[in-house]
């Protein structure tokens, strides 16, 4: 018994050391599980804040006029059209078989830039749209007042009369329309966000989060812009 006395103690020792590491990976273990369970639950509120904000926001927009929406979506449609042809050629350059090792996350990143770059020319495009609307509106209003409206024959209550009239005019041609466009605006936000939501894993969160963070902003600005020219009609 002697004999074997200090190997027992040798191997008590190696056995405490084991378990001192084995509970250490436990604790950086279960920190690292708690910490990716709080980052999915604050990502998934995050998306649902951002869900409900685009809602209230297409709510708002919905009270503009609609002569200035109609007009918006065709702008919106031609750039988008654009945009897509773009990206397609995009990815066709980006999947050719040079290297298909590592090359995911550089793919998503240079797409997600891409998108950024068309929605800026889209703004820049919506945002010369609206001018030329208020010119245009400016311009008809001034024909209204030349050609139909005699000062010496109506007075200022028919003259108001006769415009409202023609406003109404092309607002009921338009009216119709505008529930297309909605559904149009709505589709392509929630189509870019769950396919964002779908590619989490194969690129960088933190670039998503700017990516959509600034869509957002984009958005806000454009009605922001819609609203300061129709306060100024």
């Amino acid at each position: 018994p002697s004999f074997f006395k200090p190997i027992f103690k040798e191997f008590e020792k190696q056995i405490g050391k084991l378990k001192k590491k084995y509970f250490l990976v436990l604790i950086v273990f279960k920190e690292k599980t708690k910490s990716l369970r709080k980052a999915s639950k604050e990502r998934k509120k995050w998306i649902i804040k951002s869900v409900s904000f685009i809602k209230k926001k297409i709510k708002k927009l919905s009270k503009v006029n609609p002569i200035l929406l109609f007009q918006l979506r065709e702008v919106y449609e031609s750039s988008e059209n654009k945009g897509e042809k773009d990206s397609i050629i995009s990815n066709q350059k980006i999947n050719k078989p040079v290297s298909k090792i590592g090359s995911t996350n550089w793919s998503n990143s240079s797409l997600t830039e891409k998108k950024m770059k068309d929605l800026t020319d889209r703004t820049s495009k919506i945002r010369n749209q609206i001018e030329r609307i208020r010119k245009e509106k400016k311009k008809i209003t001034t024909r209204i007042n030349i050609n139909n409206i005699s000062p010496n024959k109506i007075s200022y209550n028919a003259k108001r009369l006769a415009k409202l009239k023609i406003l109404k005019r092309i607002n009921a041609r338009l009216i119709s329309k505008l529930s297309p466009f909605f559904n149009f605006l709505i589709e392509r936000i929630y189509t870019y966000m769950f396919l964002s939501i779908i590619n989490i894993p194969r690129m960088n969160i933190e670039l998503f989060l700017k990516s959509t963070k600034k869509i957002i902003e984009k958005f806000i600005y454009i009605m922001k812009e819609s609203k300061k020219i129709l306060i100024k009609k």
